[in-house]
């Protein structure tokens, strides 16, 4: 609470006992010699100007006074500004702060302070909009003040400062209004004044920066006649010159370009060298420039960018204008000294109105600022020894606003208390109306009088000063001069605070404010594009008023102008809530702790202090409506009744317990002193905090027992489905074991019945031998056989009665899917009678179902509805008469077709049955059966077709002849194949031909040894069928690890087993087609290059020799294909001969003495080219012939093979499958190595030498990752922490270290199969990156029913919340059902249907099952409640959607291209992702489109399916009912494990709960995305390093930037615990660190965006250059963060990381580096990749290019850099990478991040700097230079702010701050980093 402590003196002077104006001066001086300068009379605060630094301004007193009542604390300025911004919180009403007192009373630093406590309150939220408000202020300040006798800032003009809030309370911008100027300070300065503070802080920078100096033209401050400088009077440069570096950084604030302040300070230097013309007199009647004054003329052209003709024109000649006609008449000397000090004027007077204009501008709060906080900062009461124009103008600011004050403190007040009727002591206060009359009042008034003067061609002064003594002669306020000698000169007026003298010389010109309409004119044809500008800116005050030149009459007076905008000064007052502050001048000597009370008595006397204390104490200053309290303070009563107002008024009063002098109650209005409304105000509050706990209390208890009942409902559902579940389980058992019991039982019951029947055959048959051999005995043993037979007869009886009643015993299990089932199968399968036959009644009930007139009449309907699109294409090929070429094209279609889509196999051979079953025409039908033939072979019909097809077969080979019948034959062959899998291309000509004759196609083999053989190749056989043929052909023993290839122009591949050969001379044959016209194969075996080879794939044991001799063999010349044609051992050239001799062994057989050269002439196929090209050609056959003489002779064949083979197995390559690939991370050995597959492991093998860099056994590899997006294929290998530890210790330690391998190569699925083949332990381990396999639990028929009943009730609660719209009538069932289906599959949907409405009752008020199921039709109405305006987008939206899935608007079946399904999935997204009415609607349309789809695997259903999937997995639905919906639609979907909806199903659903949680996009998705996700994918993108390589990656949709960076992580073998690193967003040149949340797929699709706006911005543009210029777009992966605890250099792969983001940094001149050091980062370079310096090289730029920056390169010097490598001989190329990292670990700041910037807000630094940051702080240095300029910690920066192309710094304590603006691009990415930074030292501390 406030002080009132006799030594401090009174805080509020309203409780003051005595009331006169001696006690409140001395209660003022007390509290001022305290050094409390502020005082309280009630709300009014009166301030005593200190005249020095008092720290009661800080952090610490804003946050103790924020959210603080006025009068709780010590009185502040910073109380009163609360109260201002709290009444605008909670009241909505505008405030003003009105600001008063005398010159040098302390006005302008109060108004800083209230700037300030705004600004501080709010800085959490626009930061750099009220560093402008605030930045603004200290421009006027330096533009707009000056120093005075009495001040020595005094403000020269007066402004009101409206601070607008938005509805969030926070500062939103500011608009200044400015008032009266004071020109004349510009020219003339009194006695002991300045002129203002911008032009001595000018000067002042230009003695100290002499680049300013020569810029601005500027020289010393005693030069300049404006600048009134006496020889006595010192200036304080340096003080001045950061005055002038804080108006720069203003500037910069405001963002106001430099050429404009650079504008803006030529205005002002030519402004100086205006005045230091002096005119020479020219006989009386004109005048001209002196010799001195040359130099001025030139520098102000020069500053203005005018022509020199033309100022001196304006200088010296006066232009009038006359009805149109302009004359030219020559300035006498006097008049040209005036126009000087006019254009002077002129040319200050409107860049002042421009930068006020440019400063609203830039703090304009637009739209959003509707509330307002006003500071009214003027110019206080003025009474000078010469008092002018401007003083009159100023004292009638102060008499004005000295009137508001006493109308709103004095007037009002008492008017209302004698309005309301209530007893009150009048107090009387000093009215100055009259003299505010004498001023404005018109028709005659000192304004009046003055503007008709100024309108008078030949007005004058004296003439304006008899006017006034002849009319105001007699007035009480009208003083005629200080006595009579004045009267001529000066007249007085008596202010309210005291009289004051104005010489009334110069008041008419002033007040005419002449313009210079040709200076400007003459400016709007400068060379500088700011000084035209200014010449043509008018000030948008006075836009609409236009005049002629030259015309007075029509002109505004600057009287009549001040006049007007003070008035509505007062409008806007009087419409606020108004704050009043009074300044009080202490001393006349501005000396601090000086109190001089006569002067502080008359300031008391005339600002009415003791009426102010006198009025507050005795009236009543809070006035209520009587109906306002009641609502306000009823709550201070129980049960009182409101039929008496006053009566219910004065109880709530009385409940208070004050006296009744406190408040009184008036006609509408109750009066309140403070201290009962304070007290009122208090209980109200105590009453309603009370009565809040009470609520919370009850709510709480309500929400704590719903909550209770609702967690108990959930245990019991829990239970509930726990016990139903055990229940089902035990159910489930116990149905087993009854099965079980049945089979056995029924087993029993079949073999006894068999044993039965065998032992019934066997009497049969013995019967019948009897009855041969007793033929002539018949009728002796008639009877015996008659007995034999009645007895055999009582046998069966008694058997069939067995069979009887193991058929009747009931199966409680068979429901009636099955019976439907087992009835269709049995009809079937009962083709004819055999011994399977007779065990028919032991299945369970064959009863066939009833007809179904329903069934019959779907059927009927879709007969006649389906026309399915084979028919027509089988019509076209039967009956059109084709060349061969357009035959083969319609084979090929309809069979594409087949193989592509699973559902239309049996409509393509149903068609085919109709068309070749009697067929009139024999062409037609042998078309039609060659179709059969080959579709037989390409697929099979399905199950439920294929005994019919069969059926047809057979009686078409019995009922045909011919031709037709070998087809038959043909189909009935094939169609028993046991392949499951089907061809993957349409048949080749190849093969169609082969098929017209009924043959297959003869296929060549090709050998390693040039041999080959022809084989019979089945269009059903595959590469292992071919191989066991090919073995049987050349009697090899075992066919383990033969496997064929495929041999092509482009390269080798292994055809897998179970590929098809006829598939692989399909895709040949493709590939040709398309590539090289229509040129056919002519047989099987090849075309051009393409061809089959056979030989060793898997080399099982590579050092035990085979013992088939024809292995052998083969193996031999594939030895030979490696060693010589392929250079695959690392043999050396007597290893060469040894082997080139046993080859000509076996070619050539025992050499002659005399060789013939000829045999050896082919030097290619005896030696590698690598050694053969070390020597000519004819030195090498003597030396063949050597060889073969001496390792080949005298051995057989046999043995030289055998030989051959053991020497190759020698080297550990032999037996291996060599691929070359890409390594993809950092290691010492080159990037382009061999992947070696071998039976033990895996080996990297050097290209070049075939040396092993290293070896994996496959015991060690953990899992291999195939990458399907990109060629990529990735290792895991599984190592220990201990493992690692010593390894890193080793020599080969990078390798040793590394958990994870990355290769690129497009021969990745082939490497993964031989993995698997040579360990398939690792088949498991072998990903794809798909959806991996596993067990899950069977869907039981309950677990349907429940999940469909979850639907059901989320669909019921929907329409019961009336989410969804009522339905219009619908279509039945056959509308939505145009697909031809079986009677089976009619039967099934039909049963499904029935039990669905039958247990469920789908219809629900209104609601049918039509509603939420799928339409091919489209829908005329929305499903949801939405907006009329948002339905018809819908409704679009739906028909985008039919479109999508293949469907048009009229239910035809469409194609579409891949980039249209795109198009069309972005523009639904973009639609619906902008509102959430349309996010919803779509949900329940996709939801709709994917339930209950008649076909579940159609494409059509599948494409609905993959955009839910797409739009699951970008946003989720907002409203939880529908979100609630689409889960229990995807569970209930998902439980389908065996159709392809359900693979979505879960797809959808996983992406479902991946997006769930994460952070919302902003972006519609990038077709990339939407690609990978229709195809059940993740997405990837290409993640780049610092050395220019990149991985691919995978992620989900969902995935954010540090999900992605795991990944990469893991990727690399970066270290789990690894820190600081981030993923950078590259867009052309700029780069920037992607947040943590930010989703990776997002930044994609804006990429997308951006490219597209691009490129539509170029289409029309002519330039060609403009392709170059367009950005490129990638990610980064790089270290962020440099701390210390970041840092692990002993991680190999962190170390590499950091080596080659240094090199980049020092590539792109992030390092300062000397000559020196560059020669030495050379010769490390050097040695890391060249190795010792074994020669001198002339040239070492190439290296430089990779450690310099490009500005180095040219200039290094080779021979230092020479001498340095030399001296690292020896040196190893880690030691060279340490000795490189310690050489750049030598700057200190090393570790920082770099950033370009430029600053304009010192001259004491150059423009371009180096901004660094890292772990310590941030650091500004000179650019590319080690030189520090300056250093912040964390702890130092207060705030930083960012902004489009610049960035804010605040730094320095609380008592002293100081402001760095940066011009950088990168202002975002560097406020990221530090607050990153900030954000971990604060942790670590």
């Amino acid at each position: 609470m406030m002080s009132s402590d006799r030594k401090v003196g009174v805080a509020d002077m309203t409780t003051m006992s005595e009331l006169d104006e001696i006690g409140i001066n001395e209660n003022l001086n007390i509290r001022y010699c305290s050094d409390i300068i502020y005082t309280y009379t009630g709300s009014i605060l009166i301030a005593v100007n200190p005249y020095k630094t008092i720290n009661i301004y800080n952090k610490q007193y804003i946050s103790e006074y924020h959210k603080c009542k006025l009068g709780y604390l010590s009185p502040h300025v910073f109380a009163l500004a609360e109260a201002a911004y709290t009444s605008i919180v909670d009241d909505h009403l505008n405030q003003a702060c009105v600001i008063s007192g005398e010159s040098g009373a302390g006005k302008t630093e109060t108004t800083k302070f209230i700037l300030q406590f705004l600004c501080s309150i709010t800085s959490d939220i626009s930061s750099w909009v009220q560093q402008q408000i605030l930045e603004a202020n200290t421009i006027l300040e330096a533009f707009g003040n000056a120093k005075t006798i009495k001040n020595d800032n005094s403000s020269r003009f007066g402004k009101f400062m409206q601070v607008c809030f938005d509805d969030h309370n926070c500062i939103k911008g500011c608009i200044i209004q400015d008032y009266l100027l004071e020109q004349s300070r510009i020219t003339y300065q009194s006695e002991g004044e300045q002129n203002y503070h911008i032009m001595y802080q000018l000067v002042a920078q230009g003695q100290k920066n002499i680049d300013i100096a020569k810029t601005f033209y500027l020289k010393p401050p005693e030069y300049y006649k404006y600048l009134n400088i006496k020889s006595t009077e010192q200036i304080n440069m340096q003080l001045e010159s950061m005055k002038f570096d804080a108006v720069t950084m203003a500037f910069t604030v405001l963002q106001i370009p430099q050429f404009v302040i650079d504008g803006v300070f030529k205005v002002l230097s030519s402004i100086l060298w205006l005045g230091n013309i002096d005119f020479m007199d020219i006989d009386g009647e004109g005048c001209d420039f002196s010799n001195s004054d040359k130099e001025a003329i030139s520098n102000i052209s020069n500053l203005l960018g005018m022509k020199r003709c033309d100022l001196q024109k304006v200088l010296l000649i006066r232009q009038l204008n006359v009805r149109g006609n302009i004359t030219e008449i020559p300035l006498k000397i006097k008049e040209a000294v005036e126009n000087r000090h006019a254009m002077a004027k002129a040319l200050y007077s409107k860049t002042f109105t421009w930068l006020v204009t440019k400063i609203n501008s830039c703090t304009n709060p637009g739209q959003g600022g509707a509330k307002f906080l006003g500071v009214l900062d003027i110019f206080g009461f003025e009474n000078f020894t010469h008092n002018s124009f401007e003083q009159l103008c100023i004292n009638y600011t102060n008499e004005k606003l000295h009137k508001f004050f006493n109308h709103y403190v004095f007037a009002l007040e008492q008017s209302i208390y004698v309005q309301e009727e209530i007893f009150f002591n009048h107090v009387k206060f000093t009215d100055n109306s009259q003299c505010l009359e004498l001023i404005e009042k018109a028709p005659r008034c000192v304004f009046k009088l003055l503007t008709e003067q100024c309108h008078m061609p030949k007005g004058s002064d004296s003439a304006y000063l008899n006017n006034m003594h002849s009319e105001f002669e007699f007035h009480p306020n009208y003083i005629k001069g200080s006595d009579r000698r004045h009267w001529e000169t000066d007249f007085g007026i008596k202010h309210y605070a005291g009289s004051v003298i104005y010489s009334v010389n110069g008041f008419v010109k002033k007040n005419r404010d002449v313009q210079q309409d040709v200076l400007f004119d003459y400016m709007s044809f400068s060379e500088d594009v700011f000084i035209k500008d200014l010449s043509k800116f008018q000030d948008p005050q006075f836009i609409s008023s236009s005049y002629h030149r030259g015309s007075s009459k029509s002109k505004c007076t600057v009287s009549d102008t001040f006049r007007n905008q003070l008035q509505s000064l007062i409008d806007v007052l009087q419409n606020t809530k108004p704050w009043y502050v009074r300044c009080i001048k202490p001393n006349l000597s501005k000396r601090p702790n000086s109190y001089n009370h006569s002067l502080v008595l008359d300031q008391l006397k005339y600002l009415g202090v003791v009426d102010i204390i006198r009025i507050r104490r005795e009236g009543f200053p809070i006035h209520l409506c009587h109906e306002d309290f009641v609502i306000k303070y009823k709550c201070l009563l129980k049960n009182r009744s409101l039929e008496n107002l006053h009566k219910y008024i004065t109880d709530i009063l009385e409940t208070i317990d004050l006296p009744k002098t406190e408040w009184q109650i008036g006609k509408t209005k109750i009066f309140l002193r403070g201290v009962v409304y304070e007290l009122l105000e208090d209980n109200r509050k105590t009453k309603n905090y009370n009565s809040a706990v009470i609520i919370q209390k009850y709510w709480k208890r309500f929400y704590c027992f719903k909550s209770f009942l609702r967690i108990k409902l959930a245990v019991l559902k829990i239970q509930y489905a726990y016990k139903g579940w055990k229940l089902r389980i035990r159910f489930m058992r116990m149905r087993r074991s009854a099965i079980v019991i049945q089979s056995r039982l029924r087993g029993v019951f079949a073999r006894e019945v068999a044993t039965a029947l065998r032992e019934m055959r066997l009497v049969d048959e013995e019967m019948k031998k009897r009855d041969k051999r007793n033929e002539q005995l018949t009728n002796v043993q008639s009877n015996a056989l008659a007995d034999c037979e009645r007895l055999v007869q009582v046998e069966i009886g008694v058997l069939s009665q067995i069979s009887e009643n193991i058929g009747d015993i009931p199966n409680p299990f068979t429901d009636a899917n099955d019976l439907i089932n087992n009835a269709c199968e049995a009809s079937i399968l009962q083709d004819s009678v055999d011994l399977d036959n007779i065990f028919a009644f032991l299945g369970e009930s064959t009863e066939r179902a009833l007809g179904n007139p329903l069934i019959e009449e779907i059927n009927d309907e879709m007969n006649n509805l389906v026309k399915d699109l084979d028919d027509e294409e089988l019509w076209k090929y039967m009956h059109a008469d084709h060349n061969a070429e357009r035959e083969l094209q319609i084979i090929q279609y309809i069979i594409g077709l087949g193989i592509e889509r699973e559902e239309l196999r049996d409509e393509i051979f149903v068609q085919c049955i109709r068309q070749s079953r009697d067929n009139p025409n024999d062409d037609w039908a042998d078309k039609i059966w060659l179709l059969m033939c080959l579709s037989i072979v390409a697929f099979q019909p399905s199950k439920l077709l294929f005994r019919y097809f069969v059926s047809f077969i057979k009686n078409s080979m019995k009922n045909l002849d011919g031709k037709l019948r070998q087809y038959s034959q043909w189909c009935f062959d094939n169609c028993k194949g046991t392949k499951v899998s089907t061809r993957i291309y349409p048949p080749s000509s190849v093969e169609v031909a082969a098929m017209r004759r009924l043959g297959t196609i003869v296929c060549r083999f090709f050998f390693l040894d040039a041999r080959t053989k022809a084989i019979d190749v089945h269009p059903t056989d595959t590469a292992g069928d071919a191989v066991q043929k090919l073995a049987e052909k050349l009697n090899l023993a075992t066919t383990d690890g033969w496997a064929i290839y495929q041999s092509r122009p482009d390269g080798e591949e292994h055809i897998k087993s179970f590929d098809y050969l006829y598939d692989i001379i399909s895709a040949w044959e493709l590939k040709q087609t398309s590539g090289s016209g229509t040129k056919r194969l002519a047989n099987g075996s090849q075309s051009g290059e393409n061809r089959f080879v056979f030989k060793k794939r898997l080399f099982k044991s590579t050092h035990e020799l085979s013992q088939d001799p024809v292995e052998i063999s083969m193996l031999y010349s594939q030895a030979v294909y490696s060693v010589v044609k392929k250079d695959e051992f690392p043999v050396s050239e007597k290893v060469a001969l040894q082997l080139a001799g046993l080859q000509a062994q076996v070619a050539l057989g025992d050499p002659s003495t005399q060789p013939k050269p000829e045999y050896y002439s082919d030097i290619s196929s005896f030696l590698p080219s690598r050694i053969s090209k070390t020597r000519e050609q004819q030195f090498w056959i003597p030396i063949l012939a050597q060889a073969h003489r001496q390792y080949g002779s005298s051995r057989n064949e046999l043995t030289a093979k055998v030989l051959y083979l053991s020497c190759v197995m020698q080297y550990p390559l032999y037996g291996t499958t060599m691929f070359r690939v890409n390594y993809k991370g950092f290691w010492n050995f080159v990037s382009n190595i061999i992947l070696a597959i071998h039976c033990d492991g895996i080996m990297f093998v050097h290209p070049e030498d075939k040396s092993v860099i290293y070896q994996l056994k496959y015991e060690d590899i953990e899992s291999i990752i195939l990458d399907p997006s990109d060629t990529f294929i990735t290792i895991s290998v599984n190592r220990s922490t201990k493992q690692l530890h010593k390894n890193s210790r080793e020599k080969n330690s990078i390798i040793e270290s590394q958990k994870c391998f990355v290769f690129e190569t497009s021969q990745k699925n082939d490497i993964g199969s031989l993995i698997i083949s040579y360990y398939p332990s690792l088949s498991n381990w072998i990903l794809n990156i798909v959806e991996c396999s596993k067990k899950i639990k069977g869907t039981t028929n309950e677990d349907r029913i429940r999940l469909y009943q979850n639907v059901v009730v989320c669909r019921r609660q929907l329409v019961d919340m009336n989410i969804v719209k009522k339905p219009q009538e619908m279509g039945g069932f056959l509308r939505n059902t145009l697909r031809r289906l079986s009677k089976h599959r009619l039967e099934k949907l039909r049963s499904e249907q029935g039990s669905k409405v039958l247990d469920h009752g789908e219809t629900y008020k209104g609601f049918s099952h039509s509603f939420w199921a799928f339409s091919k039709q489209q829908i005329s109405f929305c499903l949801s409640t939405i907006f009329d305006e948002d339905e018809s987008i819908m409704v679009q939206v739906f028909d985008s959607i039919l479109t999508f899935s293949g469907l048009g608007t009229s239910g035809e079946a469409i194609k579409r291209a891949e980039d249209e399904h795109v198009r069309i999935v972005q523009s639904i997204m973009e639609k619906c992702m902008k509102k959430e009415s349309l996010l919803n609607e779509l949900y329940l349309q996709l939801i709709k489109q994917t339930t209950d789809h008649p076909d579940a695997n159609s494409r059509v259903n599948l494409k609905n399916w993959a955009l839910l999937s797409v739009l699951c997995s970008v946003i989720l639905p907002s409203m939880k009912s529908i979100r609630k919906y689409l889960i229990a639609h995807l569970k209930r979907c998902s439980s389908d494990f065996l159709s392809e909806e359900g693979k979505y199903a879960r797809f959808a659903d996983q992406c479902f709960f991946r997006t769930q949680g994460t952070r919302r996009r902003q972006w519609t998705p990038s077709s990339e995305e939407i690609l990978c996700t229709t195809n059940r994918r993740p997405c990837y993108s290409k993640f780049y390093f610092m050395d220019g390589q990149y991985y691919s990656i995978e992620f989900h949709p969902s995935s954010t930037a540090s999900d992605v960076l795991e990944i990469i992580k893991k990727k690399i073998g970066l270290q789990n615990n690894a820190k600081g690193y981030s993923i950078y967003e590259v867009i052309g040149n700029s780069e920037r660190s992607l947040l943590p949340e930010e989703k990776v797929c997002d930044v994609m699709a804006k990429w997308e965006k951006y490219q597209a706006a691009s490129q539509q911005g170029t289409q029309y543009q002519l330039n060609p250059k403009t392709e170059a210029r367009k950005h490129h777009y990638i990610f980064l992966f790089k270290k962020h963060l440099f701390f210390d605890n970041y840092i692990n250099l002993d991680d190999t792969v962190e170390k590499e990381l950091l080596y080659h983001q240094i090199l980049h940094s020092l590539r792109s001149e992030r390092y300062p580096i000397t000559e020196m050091e560059a020669i030495m980062l050379t010769a490390l370079q050097s040695q890391l990749e060249l190795g010792d310096c074994n020669e001198i090289l002339n040239d070492y730029r190439a290296v430089a290019s990779h450690c310099l920056p490009p500005r180095f390169v040219p200039n290094i010097p080779h021979e230092a850099v020479a001498m340095h490598h030399q001296s690292l001989r020896g040196m190893l190329p880690i030691e060279a990478k340490k000795a490189f990292l310690n050489l750049i670990q030598s700057w200190p700041l090393h570790r920082a991040t770099i950033f370009d910037v430029m600053q304009s807000f010192t001259s004491n630094w150059p423009r371009m700097l180096w901004l660094a940051i890292d772990q310590k702080g941030i650091h500004l240095l000179e650019h590319r230079s080690r030189n520090i300029l300056c250093t912040h910690g964390y702890d130092s920066i207060i705030s930083f702010s960012p902004n489009l192309n610049s960035l804010m710094i605040i730094t320095g304590t609380e008592k002293k701050q100081s402001k760095v603006i940066l011009s950088t691009s990168q202002a975002f990415q560097i406020t990221t980093l530090i607050r990153e930074y900030s954000e971990i030292v604060k942790d670590v501390k």
